[in-house]
């Protein structure tokens, strides 16, 4: 009791101009810690995809052709990149993917960059990572192991028990690249979260608007497209459903994308292109 009447009387003690300044600073004070205390994560707390896009801009050219030789020469950025995926990710630090488009960004490069790793493990493959090598094609996507996120993962599973089940995206088709010429043009980028949906957007308007991967035949009535649309055709038809489409055909997907092109007819025949599994080196 004697200490805090002494501390009263101290107080008592202080100037009336003083007491309101140091009232004042309480004040602000008081206001300004929740507005820190509850700001959105900052750029630095977020998994940076920086070096990666280092990587791209290195060893890829306009035209997704990819520089092999040369990376296999000089591979300390893509390595310095595979050992961050290695030790960090949506499961092992999760404070680092606030938002679905933070891990959905991850795992897309995560994919791309360790379809690198198996090509540089190969020679560096000449011909195509489907046959020939090393390893042959299923051993490629299905045999070989890679680390991420402090575990071990094949290419396929990656694709079909993440990227697929968990985002039910079908625009990832038109992100990711299984270093075939028949894949997806590769950017010289990565994907971000920040403006992922954009991204993806332009990734798949690009693909259904290439010649090589949808061709109308006007005469024969048929359109012959990427076997993209035939390997994962239920992915774009259950899209196509979730978005109120009770009755959906492949073509209604790729029409959603073929904004400077002319839309397909939905009774034309459909057929597939083969699949240029030849390496998409340079």
């Amino acid at each position: 009791m004697k200490e805090r009447r002494h501390e009263t009387r101290r107080t008592s003690g202080t100037s009336p101009a003083a007491t309101l300044t140091s009232l004042a600073s309480l004040a602000l004070a008081v206001v300004a810690w929740p507005a820190t205390s509850h700001a959105a994560p900052q750029e630095r707390d977020r998994f940076p995809h920086v070096e990666w896009t280092a990587v791209l801009e290195s060893f890829v050219d306009e035209k997704g052709r990819v520089d092999y030789e040369a990376l296999a020469r000089d591979r300390a950025g893509l390595d310095a990149w595979l050992a961050r995926l290695a030790r960090q990710g949506p499961k092992s630090t999760p404070s680092l993917f606030p938002t679905r488009n933070d891990r959905l960004a991850y795992y897309v490069n995560a994919y791309n960059a360790l379809v690198f790793q198996g090509v540089l493990a190969r020679g560096p493959e000449k011909e195509s990572v489907w046959k020939g090598g090393l390893f042959s094609g299923y051993s490629f996507f299905v045999s070989t192991k890679f680390r991420l996120d402090g575990e071990t993962w094949s290419l396929k599973a990656l694709e079909d028990d993440v990227i697929r089940r968990d985002f039910a995206d079908p625009r990832i088709h038109a992100a990711l690249n299984c270093a075939s010429i028949g894949c997806p043009r590769l950017p010289r980028e990565a994907f971000v979260p920040e403006k992922l949906d954009a991204q993806l957007d332009a990734a798949m308007r690009e693909f259904v608007e290439e010649e090589r991967n949808v061709a109308i035949d006007a005469g024969r009535k048929s359109v012959t497209l990427s076997k993209i649309f035939d390997w994962f055709d239920k992915d774009f038809l259950s899209f196509e459903k979730a978005h109120g489409n009770p009755d959906p055909k492949i073509v209604d997907y790729v029409n959603r994308y073929r904004v400077g092109k002319p839309k397909l007819d939905r009774s034309f025949r459909v057929r597939y292109f083969d699949y240029d599994k030849r390496i998409n080196g340079r």
